[in-house]
């Protein structure tokens, strides 16, 4: 009947997602399930026949379909390994998940074919990545691997995952050589370019960054060596001072942990080439002495140059700038200087000679010398009078020690050659004048007397002092000037005359007195006086000592006169 007809509906639970056909009771599902979204449901369902109604609870479990495919936790995978990373490390991870329950929520991790060798091992299980053997970011940058997450309902998904190598500083700097060799001008200018480096670093980044030192062989600083690798000339050079450089130069790269750093070295080898940068030097004395006498072609002295430059740079070449009169000739090579003429010392006692001295580079560089040649005297010069004849004339009464004349006699030599000593070497027989070996003054040194001796006739000497000695003469005429100092004398008193008596004619003439004076001149000329013992004025004397008888005399008066006469110089 009526009470048989039941009805069904959903109380609670249904969630939209079921139904009841009301009168068959079938419980229907109304849209797709999920049972990632939801795995359980519990319905209540009421029975209702109008009258009486009973309620049924209905649990009901949405079971799995693969329906899902596992998801990676990333769109694509990268990671960054240093290439020292010691074999055997975990590298990496990835992650996948399926929301499936049961086997087709269980993941596993597959390497694709292009596994490089498997280098990275995959667990299958976790996702970790743990590396094989050792890395090398010199050899291979990076990995590109492509992994596949599969469930177990046959579902997967595939992605790349990314192994990016760091560079570690593992690689030293290389030079392209172990060793260099240059040659360069010493005249260089600073900044030239001496050698380029080509130094290569396997590292990568910063680790590939070089900086260059000079380790050695460069104490004065001389040269530097820039972060490109290129050596300059950094201060003059100059081949005299040095002209070989055995350096050593070091390079090493710039990684952030100096602990790591890596360094090599090189040897260079640096050769100067001369440049005519130095004018020769003199050694040689600028002072030289050489006798007058020296026959020609004798060397007077060697002109000595250096020259600290190389080769023909420092080969000298010799020539006297001024001559001096053909005196001299100077050897291109050896610098001897020769005399080519005679030398008189008492012509031209020095020469000055400039020397100069020429290298043979191109341009070529000299100097020159002023050399002072001395001519040193030799005795070739006799000493020489002023007079050959001197005259003279003294007063016979000139006191012992008087200076009458002085003698002069000059010598062109020098030194003891030119001294001139005197000396009378004739006509001085008793020693009546002395000559001052020195002064060449005579002088008087006895008492003279002109009555015995009126003239002299001296012959004097001069003599230098030279080793050999040589010598003048001269003549002193000497001649004496009278004195009034002798006394008029008779030398034939007394005068005995015998006169007869009666005499004729008178007066006449009975004796002629004669007194004898040696004086010269008015001091010689004599006058007579009848002094006395003339009784009657029977005598007459003339001036001129004439005696006369003046009276007739009688000898019975007066037979005897005594006559005194007087003589009297003027």
């Amino acid at each position: 009947g009526a009470n048989a007809l039941v009805t069904y509906t959903i109380i609670s639970g249904a969630d939209d997602s079921f139904r009841i056909d009301p009168e068959s009771g079938d419980l229907i599902a109304t849209k797709r399930l999920d049972r990632e979204r939801r795995s359980k449901y519990s319905l209540l369902v009421r029975a209702d026949d109008g009258l009486q109604s009973s309620d049924m609870r209905i649990n009901i479990t949405v079971s799995d379909v693969n329906d899902h495919t596992p998801k990676f936790s990333r769109p694509v995978y990268s990671f960054d390994i240093p290439e020292d990373t010691t074999p055997g490390s975990l590298v990496a991870a990835i992650l996948a998940t399926d929301d499936d329950s049961g086997v087709n929520g269980e993941i596993t991790y597959i390497v694709n074919e292009d596994d490089e060798d498997g280098i990275f091992f995959l667990n299958p299980v976790t996702g970790v990545f743990n590396l094989t053997r050792m890395l090398d970011y010199e050899a291979q940058q990076y990995y590109i691997l492509t992994v596949r997450a599969e469930d177990g309902g046959g579902q997967f998904t595939t992605i790349r995952v990314y192994f990016n190598i760091l560079d570690v500083n593992d690689n030293p700097p290389i030079f392209s050589l172990d060793s260099y060799s240059t040659s360069l001008m010493e005249n260089l200018p600073l900044g030239s370019t001496v050698l380029v480096f080509n130094v290569t670093d396997a590292d990568d980044g910063i680790n590939s960054q070089l900086a260059y030192s000079i380790a050695s062989g460069d104490s004065l600083g001389q040269f530097t060596v820039d972060k490109n690798g290129v050596m300059k000339v950094l201060k003059p050079l100059d081949r005299e001072s040095q002209s070989f450089y055995k350096l050593v130069v070091q390079v090493h790269d710039l990684p952030q942990l100096p602990a790591s750093r890596f360094t090599s070295t090189a040897q260079i080898s640096i050769i100067l080439l001369d440049v005519n940068d130095n004018p020769p030097t003199f050694l040689s004395p600028k002072l030289t002495y050489i006798p007058e006498n020296t026959p020609i072609d004798t060397i007077v002295f060697k002109a000595q140059a250096t020259d600290p430059d190389s080769g023909p740079n420092s080969y000298i070449e010799y020539t006297l700038l001024n001559p001096s009169g053909n005196k001299f000739t100077i050897g291109t090579i050896d610098g001897e200087v020769r005399l080519t003429g005679e030398l008189d010392r008492e012509e031209v006692s020095n020469y000055t000679l400039t020397v100069v001295a020429t290298d043979k580079g191109h341009p070529s560089l000299s100097s020159s010398t002023e050399v002072v040649v001395i001519v040193l005297d030799i005795n070739d010069n006799n000493p020489v009078f002023e007079q050959a004849m001197y005259k003279v004339e003294i007063n016979e009464n000139t006191l012992t020690g008087t200076d009458i004349i002085q003698v002069f006699a000059a010598d062109a030599d020098e030194g003891t050659n030119g001294q001139v000593r005197y000396g009378i070497v004739d006509g001085n027989a008793n020693q009546e004048f002395r000559i001052d070996s020195v002064t060449g003054a005579i002088t008087v040194a006895k008492p003279l007397d002109r009555e015995k001796t009126p003239t002299y006739s001296l012959t004097v000497q001069a003599t230098d002092r030279g080793s050999t000695p040589r010598t003048d003469t001269s003549t002193v005429s000497i001649v004496l000037l009278d004195v009034n100092d002798f006394v008029p004398i008779f030398e034939l008193s007394p005068y005995s005359v015998n006169v007869p008596e009666n005499l004729g004619t008178l007066p006449r003439t009975v004796l002629q007195v004669v007194a004898r004076d040696d004086d010269q001149g008015s001091n010689s000329k004599l006058s007579y006086v009848l002094f006395g013992g003339n009784h009657d004025n029977a005598f007459t004397l003339s001036a001129s000592g004439e005696l006369r008888v003046t009276q007739s005399l009688d000898r019975e008066t007066k037979e005897h006169f005594v006559l005194l006469i007087t003589a009297t110089d003027s």
